[in-house]
C-alpha cells in the first residue's frame, strides 16, 4: 500500500494549557508547571510539555480523523525538541500500513509527525483500529479482547 497523506491539523500550545496537561495527568514536576523553576533551575527555555499530553493529542489527532468509535491500540512517539508555550504544532500523519480484518474495520498503522513550521519537534507511531463505514455498530471496540491483541501484535 503506498502511504495515504491525513489531513493536518493545528493546536496553539499556551503556558495555560500545558500546565493543565501536567495537572491533570498528575504530573507535579516543576519542569511542566512552573516557569521559573523551568527557566532558573531547570536551564529550559520555559515549561516543557509533558509525555502524557503528548500522548493524548496524538491520539486527539488519530480520533478527530476517524471518529469516536476509533480504538487506539499502541502509540510510541519519541520527543526531538521540547514543546514549549506559543507554539503552534502542526500534526501531520499518513497511514502506513493497512491491514483490512473485515468489510467493515481495518487496522491502521499510522505515522505522526508534530512540527513547529518545518522542523519535526515529536513523530509518533500509532496503531488504531477504524470503522469502514464510521458506524458505532461495526466498532473496532467490539473485536474481543484476544483478536485485538493479536491484530495489535501483527501490525
Amino acid at each position: 500500500m503506498n502511504s495515504k497523506i491525513l489531513p493536518t491539523t493545528k493546536y496553539f500550545t499556551t503556558v495555560k494549557n500545558i500546565q493543565a496537561g501536567a495537572i491533570f495527568s498528575r504530573d507535579w514536576a516543576p519542569l511542566h508547571s512552573n516557569q521559573d523553576w523551568a527557566i532558573n533551575k531547570g536551564k529550559l527555555p520555559n515549561i516543557i510539555m509533558n509525555n502524557y499530553t503528548l500522548n493524548g493529542l496524538v491520539i486527539k489527532y488519530v480520533t478527530d480523523i476517524y471518529n469516536e468509535s476509533t480504538r487506539i491500540g499502541k502509540v510510541k512517539f519519541k520527543i526531538n525538541k521540547p514543546i514549549t508555550p506559543d507554539k503552534n504544532l502542526e500534526f501531520h500523519g499518513s497511514i502506513i500500513k493497512e491491514n483490512k480484518v473485515s468489510n467493515e474495520i481495518s487496522i491502521l498503522k499510522i505515522q505522526v509527525e508534530v512540527k513547529v513550521s518545518d522542523e519535526t519537534y515529536a513523530s509518533a507511531n500509532v496503531v488504531a483500529g477504524i470503522s469502514l463505514n464510521n458506524t458505532k455498530s461495526n466498532s473496532p471496540w467490539k473485536i474481543d479482547t484476544d483478536t485485538w491483541i493479536s491484530y495489535i501484535k501483527n501490525s
